[in-house]
């Protein structure tokens, strides 16, 4: 498969990298991934192998402040920034390079909460939207107590960088997996008082919205994450009356990067779910 990559320049000055999957021939579809907290782009190969043989183009760009895009790791002013972004993305990159293709979005943990929100704000043409490692409330993890400190701390210290409260195993069952994400350079494990605040609020205002979302959707979870909560709650609130949740029993927190057999299962719901929405 062919790749593209480039720049693009955020609303208040930011370089953010940005990376194309082409298939064979024309596209049939395009999917817009939104990726994680502290991780990166180029982490969803397995997604990438699934769908672009099958003639999906797929899209998606390094965060600002993750990744080899500009700002302060693990930092934003306001998770609107995160949103302003995707929406530039889109309209600068993807329907410029593919107009008038079926648009699908897939967001993944905090693209999750990325993902949900820019579909309340402005659901332009997406053709379906995909959440994976979602919910409507924090996981079991991550206590009361600290959403408490974190409220405080982004008022008085909002930049400090902290140790994230999720040691990498959370992430899947397969060791080759969790070796990677530790040893991989682009993936950090600090996180700002300010970001988790805002993670936190936009989650709330994501499921207080989800009436709003009338496209397509598809939530895809493990059993075992342990970052989110409430994932059935988020199915209910959603307002699409074309909706599908799909809990996959054991799995840990990325269902796409989970052990080789399960994965498997995970991406086939995606393929043909995508598939029967184009």
């Amino acid at each position: 498969m062919d790749t593209l990559d480039g720049k693009l320049t955020s609303g208040d000055g930011l370089s953010l990298f940005w990376k194309a999957w082409l298939p064979d021939g024309s596209p049939k579809a395009a999917l817009h991934i939104i990726h994680g907290y502290a991780e990166h782009i180029d982490r969803y190969q397995n997604v990438i192998d699934e769908l672009v043989p099958a003639g999906y183009v797929l899209f998606g760009n390094d965060h600002r402040g993750h990744g080899r895009s500009d700002g302060k790791r693990g930092y934003v002013n306001s998770f609107q920034e995160f949103l302003e972004d995707e929406k530039l993305f889109r309209a600068e990159v993807i329907k410029r390079k593919f107009p008038g293709i079926p648009y699908f979005i897939l967001g993944h943990s905090m693209g999750s909460l990325i993902a949900m929100n820019f579909v309340e704000q402005d659901p332009d043409d997406t053709r379906g939207l995909i959440l994976s490692g979602t919910g409507s409330g924090p996981g079991p993890e991550i206590g009361k107590a600290l959403l408490y400190l974190t409220k405080i701390l982004s008022g008085i210290l909002p930049g400090i960088s902290v140790k994230s409260p999720l040691p990498p195993e959370f992430i899947s069952r397969d060791p080759d997996v969790v070796k990677a994400y530790k040893e991989d350079p682009l993936v950090y494990n600090v996180i700002t008082p300010r970001l988790a605040e805002q993670m936190n609020t936009y989650t709330t205002i994501g499921a207080d919205n989800a009436g709003k979302i009338k496209v397509p959707v598809l939530i895809q979870y493990g059993s075992i994450d342990t970052s989110f909560s409430g994932q059935e709650r988020l199915y209910d609130l959603i307002g699409a009356s074309d909706k599908t949740i799909k809990r996959y029993d054991g799995l840990k927190h990325e269902v796409y990067n989970e052990l080789p057999e399960d994965r498997a299962i995970v991406l086939k719901d995606l393929h043909e779910w995508l598939d029967g929405h184009l």
